[in-house]
């Protein structure tokens, strides 16, 4: 595993864009009773709206992906030492552990020994 930052990925921004174009034909389009040109701009729209949402997930995976392998090399650093080293800001990682612990996949913290009687 390496210590770079993890990065946005590139294509969201075609995909906004496409999202963005889309809306800017369709709504004068309707306007104009130009219905054709309207549906041709609808779809323009969900396409990117769906090709951002599916980069964002992708995104997250990998956010997730490191976030666990960190977590399986190093247990026990604090949250903000491995938001740090991973260069995530505080928030997304508690997001990703969030993903983690809700799908299963975080691992469990060992529990505390039984008192003695």
């Amino acid at each position: 595993m390496t210590d770079r930052p993890i990065r946005r990925p590139g294509a969201l921004i075609p995909c906004c864009a496409l999202a963005a174009l889309g809306a800017a034909t369709a709504v004068p389009a309707a306007l104009a009773d130009a219905y054709v040109l309207c549906a041709i701009g609808m779809f323009a729209l969900a396409g990117g709206a769906l090709g951002a949402y599916r980069t964002m997930r992708a995104a997250d995976e990998r956010t997730d992906r490191a976030v666990l392998e960190h977590l399986q090399q190093a247990p026990g650093h604090a949250p903000e030492t491995l938001a740090d080293s991973l260069g995530l800001r505080p928030a997304a990682l508690r997001l990703s552990l969030h993903r983690l612990a809700v799908s299963g996949q975080l691992p469990s913290p060992a529990p505390p020994p039984a008192p003695e009687r």
